[in-house]
């Protein structure tokens, strides 16, 4: 397996957050690609927003630059390196060969903002704050311009960004996002932050972002995968799940159903290595986002799933083409796997990507429809 010499890096910059105001914060991030210095050094900031300094080193003009962003557990790593061999957080679409190939181009990976920072809390935080970093890191890249690829929560902060700093994207892929949140994923997340707040206040906040996460574990994939992964019978075991026992020394036990067993795995899994405090900022910041579809650039490609009840197609057309004008290419993916397909429909997602990006078409094919067909 190829791995690059790219080393989590860090920057400092001054962000004009939209709550907080300003304050000065570090961004770490990651450049990934056979271009970058072995050493992973990078140049010295410059202001946020501002481009790279007159004179300033570039990281290479041969090597396209292209921002990656992903979900709120998503962050800087996106491939094996030098420094970090673990596989990244997308890796059946990035890595060498692949839709997004660091052999072929630089790609930038960050660790967004929110929750725990220094001595303070970063909360709450907006996806426009996020798109400020992602400002910085460029500056300090002494890049003025990149492609910007970003899916689900990296999709609203690569809209946030293409309508902030509209000169700096040259090219914009979004995928699970649109403009606004749908006010039934706002009411679900509110009780994935309530219950969390609750576990902090009796003293479990592991117990309680595990739930959370749980919870959100039932709006990212589809009724129709639930339905076809687990049975809806209780688990053979003690009594086959049914109460038993007529004296008082048994206890009746209690049904427990398969996926229980799975919500449990994975929320006990993100608790071991998420922050309470970094859930709530950046849950917060998914409900808080918001930009103008007229702010599109062209030649955007926005990306939906049929089966997405958190970024459901109908509302990234309406991103797409506001008042019935057709701002960017929507393309909507027929897939089981609701808002994680962009983790899951790898193949599909990949032949996006690449088109997207201006690379070669997407196949054609029964589980990728235009938005016209998907509305017939």
């Amino acid at each position: 397996m190829i791995r690059f010499a790219g080393r989590p890096r860090t920057t400092e910059a001054r962000i004009p957050f939209d709550y907080l105001g300003e304050r000065r914060v570090r961004v770490s991030f990651e450049v990934h690609g056979s271009a970058c210095a072995s050493d992973g050094r990078v140049p010295v900031a410059s202001s946020v927003g501002g481009g790279p300094r007159a004179g300033g080193s570039r990281s290479s003009s041969r090597f396209p630059l292209t921002v990656v962003l992903g979900g709120i557990s998503a962050g800087r790593h996106l491939t094996p390196t030098v420094a970090d061999p673990g596989p990244g957080w997308w890796p059946g679409v990035v890595g060498p060969g692949k839709a997004l190939d660091p052999v072929r181009r630089q790609l930038v990976g960050i660790d967004f903002l929110g929750g725990p920072s220094g001595e303070e809390t970063l909360r709450p935080v907006t996806t426009r704050d996020q798109a400020r970093a992602v400002a910085a890191v460029l500056d300090e890249l002494g890049e003025a311009r990149a492609e910007v690829v970003g899916a689900s929560y990296g999709g609203m902060v690569a809209l946030a960004f293409a309508e902030l700093f509209p000169e700096r994207v040259s090219r914009l892929v979004v995928l699970c996002a649109a403009h606004r949140t749908h006010p039934m994923a706002t009411a679900l997340r509110s009780l994935q932050r309530a219950a969390l707040r609750l576990g902090v206040q009796a003293g479990r906040e592991a117990e309680g972002l595990s739930l959370a996460r749980a919870l959100a574990m039932t709006t990212y994939r589809s009724a129709a995968e639930f339905e076809e992964r687990f049975s809806s019978r209780a688990k053979a075991g003690a009594e086959d799940g049914r109460p038993g026992g007529r004296g008082k020394e048994r206890r009746p036990a209690e049904p427990r159903f398969p996926v229980e067993d799975y919500l449990e795995a994975r929320g006990a899994a993100f608790a071991d290595q998420f922050h309470p405090e970094r859930f709530l900022a950046l849950s917060e910041s998914v409900d808080l986002h918001w930009t103008r579809p007229a702010s599109l650039p062209a030649g955007t490609l926005l990306v939906s799933v049929d089966s997405d009840a958190i970024a459901p197609p109908w509302l990234v057309e309406r991103l797409a083409a506001p008042a019935g004008e057709r701002r960017a290419s929507h393309v909507v993916l027929s897939s089981p796997f609701g808002h994680d397909a962009f983790l899951k429909e790898v193949e599909q997602v990949s032949a996006l990507v690449r088109r997207g990006l201006g690379e070669v078409e997407a196949r054609a094919g029964a589980s990728v429809r235009t938005a016209e067909e998907a509305a017939r």
